[in-house]
């Protein structure tokens, strides 16, 4: 029996309306990751989103407009490059990357996270580097089960600022602050940490995605977002706030105006050691 052609999509006969849309690449690439179509002779810097997808793809062009890097690379090196990434498994911050030089790119890429379910399976480290990273499948899915089980054990929240000793139990930065409390704050208080990753009461301490990702590049407006959702739902008479950085400390007093606290009082900060004269 003669094997049937694999059906393929090539890059030269899509319309361009239909190609900058973004929901067309993200369709065709969610379809290829089961074996079609083909996607071929699409401009190189897609290929490492192909790769990081699993999509089947041939022949990648030099892109049509510059760049930075894709169109300094040959083929070959690219693939090279993709390759060692994926072994290293840092193929997704390689994605994210040239994606931050592509809009398009960014938009796509933005979908498909939302068209994926979480593998299961978290990288280690867990970098953001810049909004896309918040978009990762693991990352909504956890945040999604964080929110879905917001309550309040107490009428007092202690927020504390992320540690880099994981689990947080173990950190003796938040040791510290809590030692440091005034005596009329002891006694039920539920804990929770506001990070990049968002906001993380002390039943997620543990979770594998709060083990392994790394503090990285701040998306503001997202913690805001997850405050609210949060507070809405886990209602605090007082949350004693031991964040040192500004605009999460800001997040904090704009929930409190909101309503969504009753009352927002400073707690111990953090002391960092200072360096000493030249």
């Amino acid at each position: 029996m003669t094997p049937q052609p694999q059906p393929s999509v090539a890059f030269s006969e899509l319309r361009d309306d239909w190609y900058r849309g973004a929901d067309l690449m993200a369709r065709l690439i969610d379809r290829s990751r089961s074996g079609s179509p083909l996607l071929t002779g699409f401009p190189a810097q897609w290929v490492p989103m192909f790769q990081h997808f699993g999509a089947v793809w041939s022949n990648p062009i030099p892109p049509p407009e510059y760049v930075p890097i894709v169109s300094d690379l040959s083929s070959d090196m690219l693939l090279e490059l993709v390759q060692g990434a994926e072994q290293r498994g840092r193929l997704r911050v390689m994605v994210e990357g040239i994606a931050s030089l592509d809009p398009l790119l960014a938009d796509v890429l933005h979908k498909l996270d939302r068209r994926i379910a979480a593998s299961g399976t978290v990288a280690r480290p867990l970098q953001f580097t810049g909004w896309q990273s918040y978009g990762r499948p693991e990352v909504i899915e956890f945040d999604d089960r964080v929110l879905a089980g917001a309550v309040a054990k107490s009428g007092t929240a202690l927020v504390l600022p992320c540690a880099r000793r994981r689990p947080y139990q173990e950190s003796k930065t938040h040791r510290r602050l809590k030692r440091a409390l005034d005596e009329r704050l002891q006694g039920e208080i539920d804990e929770v940490v506001v990070s990049s990753l968002g906001v993380v009461p002390i039943g997620h301490w543990n979770d594998p995605v709060v083990l392994a990702y790394d503090s990285g590049v701040p998306d503001i407006y997202r913690v805001l977002r997850l405050m609210r959702r949060f507070f809405i739902k886990a209602r605090y008479d007082t949350v004693v706030d031991c964040l040192e950085f500004e605009p999460y400390r800001d997040c904090l007093r704009i929930v409190c105006r909101e309503g969504l606290v009753g009352e927002v009082v400073d707690g111990p900060k953090r002391k960092f050691k200072k360096l000493p004269r030249p």
